[in-house]
């Protein structure tokens, strides 16, 4: 073979093994600083030993799977034939570039850590020391772990004739046989074994052995003479066991995060399944399995992902391996209550709340606000009830703010003061959600016909997680619809996966029935509508299909008793990451026909900075158009619904005081304070916040606090005296008063019109 035939070939035949050693060195370290993969590197010292542990066998992995492709990959590409011996197939200085290209993988793995450890808090100049030495233990553990494997496996192998360069593939072996020989690996076995001749060509001699080299063929076994069949090469067989090691740890990771997941008491303090963990055990997995299926396949001109998706796609095809959420009986909607009596009902004023979406991000400032709002108007000796809390008549959340509006739902089962529940909402969760896409929705993906395989998977996890973080007294009585969460009305927003259509999941009566062809079927549903009348959920259920975000959660469909042709739903942001739209809706079915005209508060809630608009923009290059479609279609999900959910609430605004009722919106918009770093600036979309980040959500609210206290305070009191009849002020910042505008803090209020409008003009817009 010509040798740069050769030298393309294999580099060809490594393709595998090289591009993961590129994931952990330099994807991973990009992806630390996305939104999608924020946290994952926010590691206690001990995390990070662990993480410097399971990085080494990676790349100790990848190195030995290049390393049997240029021993043996020549042979399995054209066949058995006359070639030098296995030790004399290889440079040492393709080894030491092996070697090198790891460790500047390994390197620039350990410092995008310690970068983001540093921005997150984590470190300071006193502790870096700590961050190398914890780093270094892991490193030493791998290369001991991996190093004693090596050593059992030859000390008790079966073949006579053995030899430790082609035998076990272990590269830094055949590194040190170069300088310092073979005599002490040899001297290692014990009687007749450690008399083979040196140079021999190793392989098993069982009957397993053989019966495995004639079906795999050159490259994985011996050529078959007229005195040795054909036998499996032992450096893949100790692959194999290797493997298996491997797989029997992985299991027993995901089996005690498992149970962790059942248990609803507080997560341990330092938890050893990170995130991290769990995303370097599925790529070892994926990098060992794709290098052995692109070995085997290459012989045959083959893409072994080509055939990996076809497999997979035959071992779906005999059952269903759908994601669903548990559902059960409950009330049928006519027992719940309507709009209308929930507006009647209601003290005055009235206060309404929309949490827009946006990860771990809007639960921690959605939570942190309301339950901060509870604490500012606790009981007096004058006034038994909570002034805020008994006056919020109904919550419309999306996505993370659904997650926050579950945390403020259990400030109110604490003491008034207590806002505990606020901090819990910037627990981490993105550990359950990590071991569910990498334990039982890859269970799901090989064994689809595995029992009861829908019931834990991600979706679950992150129900599980929020429940432990969440701490309620009495988990099992969270029914959407149950007496406990009757007050306020819950308007959970979600997406109709086949028609884009919003879901609501409420505890109320409401939304049209599309079975009633007076009406259309494109509107707003009630979650009941698609699932069948009288189907419940559990509250952290409605919470977890409010907040499927895209790939993180399941798309799922309700399991029995509900409708079997029920539909997929996913993240209510979707269709709408206000919450504006269906309140508005919601709103409009409540003041009908109501003779008091009560006041109403919108409370808007918005957990990320105001973005800057740009007013021009540099050329760009033709490569731009390959990423600006799906920027943009971002965009509009989030940037762009903000200025019609603006115009959509001045129209609801106009709509309401022309119908005699008085309204304020009050917009209350995180806004790091002056000087905070840019990162700040761009708050994560996963499911974990660094301390930096949560202590920030606390200063950013500290720091509007009283502010809009104040505000709600002045529209407790009474209505304006300085607007006319149906007059009303500009949308714009509020300032304190000193004069100072409040960042983040917006206000608009209308005064009501001096008679009701006509019922014409409370249409539908």
């Amino acid at each position: 073979m010509q040798p740069w035939r050769r030298r393309f070939l294999l580099l060809y035949m490594m393709r595998i093994p090289l591009l993961f050693m590129t994931v952990i060195g330099f994807l991973l370290p990009w992806g630390f600083t996305t939104s999608m993969f924020h946290g994952v590197a926010d590691l206690s010292y001990q995390q990070l030993a662990w993480a410097a542990f399971l990085a080494c066998i990676l790349i100790n992995s990848a190195i030995s799977s290049c390393f049997l492709v240029l021993l043996y990959g020549e042979e399995r590409a054209d066949g058995w034939a006359e070639r030098p011996t296995p030790q004399e197939r290889i440079s040492p200085w393709v080894v030491a570039a092996l070697y090198v290209y790891g460790a500047v993988c390994y390197i620039s793995f350990l410092f995008s850590i310690c970068r983001f450890m540093w921005s997150a808090g984590r470190l300071k100049d006193v502790t870096v020391p700590r961050f190398f030495l914890w780093s270094l233990s892991g490193w030493v553990t791998g290369i001991l772990l991996t190093g004693m494997f090596f050593l059992a496996v030859l000390r008790f192998a079966k073949p006579n004739d053995d030899d430790a360069l082609e035998v076990y593939a272990f590269p830094v072996f055949y590194v040190i046989r170069q300088f310092f020989g073979d005599s002490w690996i040899r001297s290692f076995k014990k009687g007749t074994r450690s008399q083979a001749p040196p140079g021999s060509f190793a392989a098993h001699d069982g009957r397993f052995s053989r019966m495995q080299g004639s079906i795999l063929g050159p490259g994985f076994a011996s050529s078959p003479t007229s005195e040795h069949p054909d036998r499996i090469h032992s450096g893949f067989r100790t692959a194999t066991i290797f493997l298996i090691v491997f797989l029997i740890a992985y299991w027993a990771s995901g089996k005690s995060t498992f149970y962790q997941l059942k248990d609803l008491g507080p997560w341990p303090h330092d938890v050893p399944n990170t995130v991290l963990n769990f995303l370097l055990l599925f790529l070892i997995f994926w990098s060992s399995l794709l290098s052995g299926l692109t070995f085997f396949f290459d012989r045959f001109r083959v893409p072994a992902l080509v055939v990996l998706s076809l497999v997979l796609y035959l071992i779906a095809q005999p059952g269903s391996s759908d994601h669903l959420f548990y559902t059960f009986h409950g009330p049928a909607s006519s027992q719940l209550v309507k709009p209308t009596e929930a507006f009647h009902d209601a003290p005055e004023p009235v206060i309404v709340v929309t949490a827009a979406g946006g990860g771990i991000q809007s639960a921690a400032w959605t939570s942190r606000v309301l339950c901060g709002l509870r604490t500012d108007f606790r009981p007096t000796a004058g006034n038994e009830k909570n002034q805020f809390a008994s006056n919020v008549l109904v919550i419309s959340a999306v996505s993370g703010g659904s997650v926050g509006t579950m945390f403020y739902l259990r400030c109110l089962e604490a003491p008034e003061g207590d806002v505990s529940p606020a901090d819990w909402a910037g627990n981490s969760s993105l550990e359950a959600v990590a071991w569910g896409l990498t334990h039982p929705d890859l269970q799901r993906i090989f064994f689809p016909w595995a029992p009861n395989s829908w019931r834990a998977d991600r979706g679950w996890a992150l129900e599980r997680a929020l429940l432990k973080s969440a701490q309620f007294p009495n988990p099992e009585s969270l029914v959407l619809t149950s007496d406990s969460l009757r007050h306020p009305v819950l308007l959970l927003n979600s997406t109709d996966a086949q028609t884009g259509d919003p879901v609501v999941f409420t505890n109320s009566d409401f939304a049209c029935n599309p079975s009633d062809p007076a009406k259309p079927a494109h509107n707003i549903h009630n979650f009941r509508d698609t699932a069948g009348d009288g189907i419940d959920v559990f509250l952290e259920t409605a919470v977890r299909m409010s907040a499927a975000f895209p790939y993180v959660s399941p798309e799922a469909r309700p399991a029995p008793p509900a409708s079997v042709n029920a539909v997929h739903l996913g993240d209510g942001g979707y269709f709408d990451n206000s919450g504006v739209f269906a309140l508005s809706r919601w709103l409009k079915e409540a003041v009908q026909g109501q003779s008091r005209k009560k006041r109403i508060l919108f409370l808007e809630l918005d957990a990320f900075p105001d973005s800057a608009n740009l007013d021009a923009q540099a050329g760009k290059r033709w490569y731009y158009q390959v990423s600006s479609p799906l920027e943009t279609m971002l965009k509009v999900r989030s940037e762009a619904q903000v200025v019609r959910d603006k115009f959509s609430g001045e129209d609801l605004q106009t709509i309401l005081n022309e119908s005699g009722f008085q309204t304020t919106w009050l917009l209350v918009r995180y806004a790091p304070t002056t000087g905070a770093s840019s990162a700040l600036n761009n708050p994560p979309l996963s499911w974990h916040l660094t301390t930096t980040e949560q202590d920030s959500i606390k200063g950013a609210w500290s720091h509007v606090e009283p502010t809009v206290r104040a505000k709600v305070s002045e529209f407790l009191k009474g209505p304006p005296t300085d607007l006319a009849a149906g007059a009303c002020d500009l949308y714009a910042p509020v300032v304190d008063p000193s004069g100072n505008v409040v960042n983040g803090v917006f206000q608009k209020r209308c005064a009501a019109a001096s008679a009701p409008a006509e019922s014409g003009k409370n249409g539908s817009r």
